[in-house]
């Protein structure tokens, strides 16, 4: 009778560790599903008014080359398509809710649910955006079959993650400096592709076709990389 009542025991303690992990991950996977909702897109009017403008005035069918962070409202308000979704596994790093510290268990979070995209192909978008010439970009655009490329006018925080992905040298293309109160701040050392875009300036083999002094969207003419 003790042996089973013990067996009975160690059974009742395994099935009382095992609804204690399922309610966990039940709980942990509609966290997950709330750091994933577009909802945060709609807080930014200027961007909406942006995505608006694409799903009225471009392709139905058009692809839009945007870094990953975009690909909700591209997809979801616009109704196009996205060369890139999510990020890179080489990149999880940059993406906010896997690095907060006071939060770790995000990390198991994305490492179960996280659809990553492909590296080679986030690699493709961010050796686009880093290139300091059209002609090449223009040639990565093609590969994907995409019709427009897309940034936003406060998008150089996100020069560091587009290099890294790329994985290019940081000091090829950014120069620190530091001021009077030993503060560091980075600057563009060469002009590329997104600087340019980001500065709103004009660019050969892309034609600007919408600037709300936020979001910026060129119409890529696929014949500057014949």
């Amino acid at each position: 009778m003790k042996t089973q009542k013990g067996i009975s025991s160690r059974i009742k303690g395994i099935a009382v560790v095992v609804l204690v992990l399922v309610a966990a991950l039940a709980g942990m996977r509609l966290e997950f599903g709330s750091l994933q909702s577009p909802d945060w897109i709609l807080r930014d009017s200027k961007a909406v008014e942006g995505y608006q403008w694409m799903a009225n005035n471009t392709e139905s069918d058009a692809t839009v080359l945007a870094w990953w962070d975009y690909a909700d409202g591209i997809t979801g308000v616009a109704h196009r398509q996205a060369v890139i979704a999510e990020a890179s596994r080489e990149i999880r790093n940059t993406i906010g809710g896997y690095t907060d510290p006071s939060k770790p268990w995000h990390k198991i979070e994305y490492a179960l649910w996280y659809p990553f995209e492909p590296e080679e192909r986030v690699r493709d978008v961010a050796d686009f955006f880093i290139s300091d010439n059209p002609t090449s970009a223009m040639q990565i655009a093609e590969k994907y079959g995409a019709d427009y490329a897309l940034v936003m006018a406060d998008d150089m925080g996100k020069y560091f993650s587009l290099i890294m992905a790329a994985k290019e040298n940081l000091s090829d293309y950014l120069s620190v400096q530091v001021n009077q109160t030993s503060r560091t701040r980075s600057y563009p050392s060469k002009e590329t592709i997104f600087t340019r875009m980001v500065g709103g300036e004009e660019i050969e083999g892309f034609s600007k076709s919408f600037d709300n002094g936020r979001m910026r969207i060129y119409k890529l003419e696929k014949t500057a990389a014949v």
